[in-house]
Protein backbone atom coordinates (compact mmCIF):
# COMPACT_ATOMS: atom_id res chain seq x y z
CA UNK A 1 0.00 0.00 0.00
CA UNK A 2 1.16 3.35 -0.92
CA UNK A 3 1.79 6.47 1.68
CA UNK A 4 -0.97 8.55 1.84
CA UNK A 5 -3.49 6.53 0.20
CA UNK A 6 -6.57 6.64 2.24
CA UNK A 7 -5.64 10.88 2.40
CA UNK A 8 -5.24 10.37 -1.23
CA UNK A 9 -8.34 8.71 -2.13
CA UNK A 10 -10.91 10.76 0.08
CA UNK A 11 -8.79 14.19 -1.10
CA UNK A 12 -8.69 13.01 -4.58
CA UNK A 13 -12.74 12.07 -4.67
CA UNK A 14 -13.50 15.70 -3.39
CA UNK A 15 -11.31 17.20 -5.66
CA UNK A 16 -11.67 15.59 -8.90
CA UNK A 17 -15.81 16.09 -7.28
CA UNK A 18 -14.98 19.89 -6.86
CA UNK A 19 -13.30 20.30 -10.46
CA UNK A 20 -16.46 18.44 -12.36
CA UNK A 21 -19.04 19.90 -10.57
CA UNK A 22 -19.45 23.46 -12.19
CA UNK A 23 -19.55 21.30 -15.87
CA UNK A 24 -22.02 18.92 -14.65
CA UNK A 25 -24.40 19.61 -17.55
CA UNK A 26 -22.64 21.23 -20.49
CA UNK A 27 -20.91 20.02 -23.31
CA UNK A 28 -17.12 19.49 -23.37
CA UNK A 29 -16.69 22.10 -26.87
CA UNK A 30 -18.77 24.51 -24.05
CA UNK A 31 -15.94 23.75 -21.52
CA UNK A 32 -13.16 24.19 -23.80
CA UNK A 33 -14.58 27.28 -25.48
CA UNK A 34 -14.42 29.00 -21.58
CA UNK A 35 -11.33 27.72 -20.21
CA UNK A 36 -9.10 26.48 -23.07
CA UNK A 37 -8.00 23.78 -25.14
CA UNK A 38 -6.39 22.01 -22.27
CA UNK A 39 -10.30 22.10 -20.27
CA UNK A 40 -10.83 22.61 -17.06
CA UNK A 41 -7.39 22.48 -15.20
CA UNK A 42 -8.42 23.87 -11.69
CA UNK A 43 -11.49 25.01 -9.64
CA UNK A 44 -14.17 27.32 -10.78
CA UNK A 45 -16.99 28.93 -9.90
CA UNK A 46 -20.47 27.26 -10.22
CA UNK A 47 -21.46 30.63 -11.95
CA UNK A 48 -18.07 31.79 -13.03
CA UNK A 49 -18.62 34.44 -15.64
CA UNK A 50 -16.75 32.56 -18.40
CA UNK A 51 -19.27 29.99 -18.93
CA UNK A 52 -22.08 30.81 -21.35
CA UNK A 53 -25.72 31.84 -20.88
CA UNK A 54 -26.99 28.15 -21.19
CA UNK A 55 -27.57 26.33 -19.86
CA UNK A 56 -28.02 27.92 -16.90
CA UNK A 57 -27.24 25.74 -13.63
CA UNK A 58 -29.76 26.65 -11.16
CA UNK A 59 -28.56 26.63 -7.92
CA UNK A 60 -26.26 28.90 -5.46
CA UNK A 61 -23.38 30.10 -6.56
CA UNK A 62 -21.00 28.12 -5.25
CA UNK A 63 -17.27 28.92 -5.12
CA UNK A 64 -14.61 27.66 -6.54
CA UNK A 65 -13.32 24.08 -4.71
CA UNK A 66 -16.69 23.39 -4.00
CA UNK A 67 -17.72 19.85 -4.00
CA UNK A 68 -21.03 18.79 -5.07
CA UNK A 69 -23.73 16.10 -3.41
CA UNK A 70 -21.15 13.04 -4.75
CA UNK A 71 -18.64 13.89 -2.19
CA UNK A 72 -21.53 14.68 0.60
CA UNK A 73 -23.44 10.96 0.44
CA UNK A 74 -19.36 9.61 0.32
CA UNK A 75 -18.73 11.76 3.88
CA UNK A 76 -22.59 10.27 5.09
CA UNK A 77 -21.77 6.53 3.98
CA UNK A 78 -18.39 6.60 5.94
CA UNK A 79 -19.48 8.32 8.84
CA UNK A 80 -21.89 6.02 8.97
CA UNK A 81 -19.85 3.13 8.23
CA UNK A 82 -17.43 4.19 11.08
CA UNK A 83 -19.77 4.31 13.41
CA UNK A 84 -21.99 1.13 12.78
CA UNK A 85 -20.49 -2.42 13.95
CA UNK A 86 -19.91 -5.50 11.32
CA UNK A 87 -23.35 -6.81 10.94
CA UNK A 88 -24.59 -5.78 7.31
CA UNK A 89 -28.29 -4.53 8.49
CA UNK A 90 -26.70 -2.53 11.40
CA UNK A 91 -24.27 -0.52 8.67
CA UNK A 92 -27.49 -0.12 5.90
CA UNK A 93 -29.78 0.88 8.65
CA UNK A 94 -26.77 3.34 9.98
CA UNK A 95 -26.08 4.58 6.06
CA UNK A 96 -29.81 4.84 5.71
CA UNK A 97 -30.17 7.21 8.77
CA UNK A 98 -26.89 9.77 7.31
CA UNK A 99 -28.58 9.34 4.01
CA UNK A 100 -32.32 10.82 5.19
CA UNK A 101 -30.67 13.63 7.63
CA UNK A 102 -28.34 14.55 4.30
CA UNK A 103 -31.36 14.61 2.35
CA UNK A 104 -33.43 17.13 4.23
CA UNK A 105 -30.51 19.50 5.12
CA UNK A 106 -30.02 23.00 3.92
CA UNK A 107 -26.61 21.54 2.59
CA UNK A 108 -28.33 19.49 0.04
CA UNK A 109 -28.43 21.89 -2.62
CA UNK A 110 -26.16 20.72 -5.66
CA UNK A 111 -28.13 19.12 -7.99
CA UNK A 112 -29.00 15.75 -6.28
CA UNK A 113 -29.71 12.84 -8.52
CA UNK A 114 -33.59 11.99 -8.81
CA UNK A 115 -33.26 7.98 -7.74
CA UNK A 116 -30.70 8.65 -4.73
CA UNK A 117 -33.72 11.47 -3.04
CA UNK A 118 -36.37 9.11 -4.37
CA UNK A 119 -34.20 6.56 -2.00
CA UNK A 120 -33.82 9.02 0.81
CA UNK A 121 -37.82 9.56 0.69
CA UNK A 122 -38.36 5.97 1.25
CA UNK A 123 -35.84 5.56 3.80
CA UNK A 124 -37.46 8.41 5.83
CA UNK A 125 -40.79 6.83 5.27
CA UNK A 126 -39.85 3.85 7.13
CA UNK A 127 -39.42 1.39 3.83
CA UNK A 128 -36.95 -1.42 4.97
CA UNK A 129 -33.09 -0.74 3.16
CA UNK A 130 -33.69 -3.67 0.44
CA UNK A 131 -36.47 -2.26 -0.82
CA UNK A 132 -35.75 1.30 -0.72
CA UNK A 133 -33.63 1.71 -3.81
CA UNK A 134 -35.55 2.25 -7.66
CA UNK A 135 -36.26 -0.91 -8.82
CA UNK A 136 -35.00 0.37 -12.37
CA UNK A 137 -32.62 3.12 -11.59
CA UNK A 138 -29.06 2.15 -12.12
CA UNK A 139 -28.03 6.07 -12.32
CA UNK A 140 -24.47 6.61 -11.03
CA UNK A 141 -25.22 8.09 -7.49
CA UNK A 142 -25.10 4.24 -6.08
CA UNK A 143 -20.72 4.51 -7.31
CA UNK A 144 -20.04 7.40 -6.87
CA UNK A 145 -20.30 7.69 -2.89
CA UNK A 146 -18.49 4.00 -2.12
CA UNK A 147 -14.48 4.60 -2.13
CA UNK A 148 -14.73 4.38 1.78
CA UNK A 149 -16.32 1.19 1.26
CA UNK A 150 -12.65 -0.16 -0.52
CA UNK A 151 -10.82 1.89 2.14
CA UNK A 152 -11.88 0.30 5.12
CA UNK A 153 -11.81 -3.33 3.66
CA UNK A 154 -9.20 -3.08 1.02
CA UNK A 155 -7.50 -6.38 1.96
CA UNK A 156 -11.15 -8.17 2.62
CA UNK A 157 -12.55 -8.04 -1.39
CA UNK A 158 -15.29 -10.21 -0.48
CA UNK A 159 -16.48 -7.24 2.46
CA UNK A 160 -15.87 -4.45 -0.18
CA UNK A 161 -18.25 -6.61 -2.71
CA UNK A 162 -21.11 -7.26 -0.29
CA UNK A 163 -20.99 -4.16 1.54
CA UNK A 164 -20.88 -2.09 -1.71
CA UNK A 165 -23.76 -3.98 -3.31
CA UNK A 166 -26.06 -3.96 0.33
CA UNK A 167 -25.75 -0.08 0.18
CA UNK A 168 -26.75 0.50 -3.92
CA UNK A 169 -30.03 -0.52 -3.40
CA UNK A 170 -30.79 2.42 -0.70
CA UNK A 171 -31.06 4.06 -3.35
CA UNK A 172 -30.75 2.37 -6.95
CA UNK A 173 -32.19 -1.59 -7.44
CA UNK A 174 -31.21 -2.30 -11.55
CA UNK A 175 -28.25 -4.77 -11.47
CA UNK A 176 -26.07 -2.66 -13.72
CA UNK A 177 -26.63 0.03 -10.45
CA UNK A 178 -25.75 -2.50 -7.97
CA UNK A 179 -22.58 -4.09 -9.75
CA UNK A 180 -21.22 -0.02 -10.81
CA UNK A 181 -21.30 0.33 -7.21
CA UNK A 182 -19.62 -2.96 -6.83
CA UNK A 183 -16.83 -2.20 -8.98
CA UNK A 184 -16.37 1.48 -8.07
CA UNK A 185 -15.57 0.01 -4.50
CA UNK A 186 -13.55 -2.83 -5.86
CA UNK A 187 -11.54 -0.58 -7.95
CA UNK A 188 -10.42 1.32 -5.10
CA UNK A 189 -9.58 -1.67 -2.86
CA UNK A 190 -7.01 -2.85 -5.41
CA UNK A 191 -5.34 -0.09 -5.60
CA UNK A 192 -4.73 0.82 -2.67
CA UNK A 193 -2.87 -3.21 -2.91
CA UNK A 194 -0.95 -1.59 -5.42
CA UNK A 195 -2.58 -3.65 -8.46
CA UNK A 196 -1.69 -2.96 -12.16
CA UNK A 197 -4.41 -1.22 -14.35
CA UNK A 198 -4.82 -4.88 -16.47
CA UNK A 199 -5.41 -6.67 -13.25
CA UNK A 200 -8.02 -3.83 -11.76
CA UNK A 201 -9.31 -4.49 -15.29
CA UNK A 202 -10.04 -8.22 -14.53
CA UNK A 203 -10.65 -8.31 -11.70
CA UNK A 204 -13.54 -6.13 -11.88
CA UNK A 205 -14.64 -8.41 -15.30
CA UNK A 206 -14.15 -11.39 -13.22
CA UNK A 207 -16.10 -10.25 -10.05
CA UNK A 208 -18.89 -8.06 -11.51
CA UNK A 209 -19.73 -8.81 -15.26
CA UNK A 210 -21.16 -12.15 -14.77
CA UNK A 211 -24.15 -10.59 -12.40
CA UNK A 212 -25.24 -7.92 -14.92
CA UNK A 213 -25.79 -7.57 -18.67
CA UNK A 214 -25.37 -4.00 -18.89
CA UNK A 215 -22.47 -3.92 -16.60
CA UNK A 216 -20.91 -6.41 -18.35
CA UNK A 217 -21.17 -4.97 -22.13
CA UNK A 218 -19.92 -1.46 -21.50
CA UNK A 219 -16.84 -2.73 -19.32
CA UNK A 220 -16.01 -5.14 -22.70
CA UNK A 221 -15.76 -1.59 -24.83
CA UNK A 222 -12.51 -0.52 -21.94
CA UNK A 223 -9.50 -2.16 -23.62
CA UNK A 224 -10.60 -1.42 -27.79
CA UNK A 225 -11.08 2.67 -25.71
CA UNK A 226 -7.83 2.72 -23.99
CA UNK A 227 -6.01 4.41 -27.07
CA UNK A 228 -9.06 6.37 -28.24
CA UNK A 229 -8.99 10.02 -27.49
CA UNK A 230 -10.91 11.35 -24.24
CA UNK A 231 -13.80 13.40 -26.49
CA UNK A 232 -14.25 9.91 -28.28
CA UNK A 233 -13.86 7.53 -25.31
CA UNK A 234 -16.38 9.72 -23.31
CA UNK A 235 -18.97 10.59 -25.07
CA UNK A 236 -21.80 9.01 -26.10
CA UNK A 237 -20.10 7.39 -29.24
CA UNK A 238 -17.62 5.81 -26.98
CA UNK A 239 -18.38 4.64 -23.08
CA UNK A 240 -21.41 6.68 -22.98
CA UNK A 241 -21.50 9.95 -20.76
CA UNK A 242 -21.51 8.70 -17.49
CA UNK A 243 -25.15 9.08 -16.61
CA UNK A 244 -25.40 5.31 -15.52
CA UNK A 245 -23.35 3.48 -12.89
CA UNK A 246 -21.77 1.18 -15.62
CA UNK A 247 -20.72 3.71 -17.98
CA UNK A 248 -19.96 6.58 -14.98
CA UNK A 249 -17.06 3.29 -13.41
CA UNK A 250 -15.99 2.84 -16.94
CA UNK A 251 -15.41 5.81 -17.78
CA UNK A 252 -13.90 6.63 -14.50
CA UNK A 253 -11.65 4.02 -15.15
CA UNK A 254 -10.07 5.13 -18.57
CA UNK A 255 -9.18 8.06 -17.36
CA UNK A 256 -7.38 5.97 -13.86
CA UNK A 257 -5.68 3.45 -16.83
CA UNK A 258 -5.01 6.39 -19.70
CA UNK A 259 -2.65 8.10 -17.33
CA UNK A 260 -2.46 5.85 -14.72
CA UNK A 261 1.07 7.59 -12.93
CA UNK A 262 -0.54 11.32 -12.96
CA UNK A 263 -3.08 12.41 -10.95
CA UNK A 264 -3.82 15.68 -11.93
CA UNK A 265 -4.38 14.19 -15.72
CA UNK A 266 -6.89 11.45 -14.62
CA UNK A 267 -9.16 13.98 -12.63
CA UNK A 268 -9.10 16.88 -15.58
CA UNK A 269 -9.55 14.70 -18.41
CA UNK A 270 -12.45 12.93 -16.10
CA UNK A 271 -13.92 16.87 -15.68
CA UNK A 272 -13.88 17.63 -18.89
CA UNK A 273 -16.49 15.40 -20.79
CA UNK A 274 -19.92 15.66 -22.43
CA UNK A 275 -21.69 13.85 -19.19
CA UNK A 276 -21.35 13.87 -14.96
CA UNK A 277 -17.91 15.10 -15.18
CA UNK A 278 -19.21 15.45 -11.19
CA UNK A 279 -19.29 12.13 -10.55
CA UNK A 280 -16.32 11.13 -13.58
CA UNK A 281 -13.71 12.64 -12.06
CA UNK A 282 -15.53 11.99 -8.45
CA UNK A 283 -14.78 7.97 -8.79
CA UNK A 284 -11.42 8.76 -10.95
CA UNK A 285 -10.21 10.78 -8.48
CA UNK A 286 -10.87 8.37 -5.18
CA UNK A 287 -8.98 5.55 -7.56
CA UNK A 288 -6.15 7.21 -8.60
CA UNK A 289 -5.54 8.85 -5.06
CA UNK A 290 -5.52 5.52 -3.50
CA UNK A 291 -3.02 4.28 -5.71
CA UNK A 292 -1.02 7.25 -5.89
CA UNK A 293 -1.31 8.79 -2.46
CA UNK A 294 -1.88 12.56 -1.68
CA UNK A 295 1.43 13.32 -2.18
CA UNK A 296 1.28 13.10 -5.62
CA UNK A 297 -2.21 15.73 -5.68
CA UNK A 298 -1.18 19.16 -6.41
CA UNK A 299 -1.06 21.04 -3.05
CA UNK A 300 -3.21 24.14 -4.31
CA UNK A 301 -6.12 21.81 -4.64
CA UNK A 302 -5.45 19.65 -1.22
CA UNK A 303 -5.51 23.17 0.35
CA UNK A 304 -8.09 24.70 -2.04
CA UNK A 305 -10.95 22.35 -1.93
CA UNK A 306 -13.87 22.53 0.07
CA UNK A 307 -13.54 21.19 4.29
CA UNK A 308 -10.33 20.23 3.45
CA UNK A 309 -8.97 19.54 6.83
CA UNK A 310 -12.51 17.67 8.02
CA UNK A 311 -11.50 15.48 4.35
CA UNK A 312 -8.15 14.78 5.95
CA UNK A 313 -9.85 13.93 9.76
CA UNK A 314 -12.06 11.86 7.97
CA UNK A 315 -9.34 9.90 5.80
CA UNK A 316 -6.94 9.42 9.16
CA UNK A 317 -10.44 7.99 11.26
CA UNK A 318 -10.95 5.27 8.33
CA UNK A 319 -7.38 4.57 8.10
CA UNK A 320 -7.13 4.15 12.15
CA UNK A 321 -10.78 2.10 12.02
CA UNK A 322 -9.25 -0.20 9.04
CA UNK A 323 -6.00 -0.79 10.84
CA UNK A 324 -7.32 -2.09 13.46
CA UNK A 325 -10.18 -4.72 11.84
CA UNK A 326 -8.85 -8.06 11.71
CA UNK A 327 -7.40 -9.70 8.92
CA UNK A 328 -9.15 -12.36 6.69
CA UNK A 329 -7.70 -15.69 7.15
Amino acid sequence: MRSGAYEGSILGLAIGDALGFPAEFRRREQILAAFGEEGLVDFVALHDPRWPPRPHIASKAHPAGTFSDDTQMTIALAEALLEADDDLDAQMNAIARRFVAWSSSDDNDRAPGNACMTGCHALARGVPWREAGVADSKGCGSAMRVAPIGLLWHDDLERVLAVARAQAVLTHRHDAGVEGAAAAALLVALAMQDRTPEEMYEAVARECSPRSRDFAACWSKLPAMRDAPPEHALSARGLGEGWLAEEAVASAFYCVWRTPDDFARVVTTAATTDGDSDSLACIAGSIAGARLGSDAIPEKWRRGVEGADALVDLARRIAATSERRPRPA
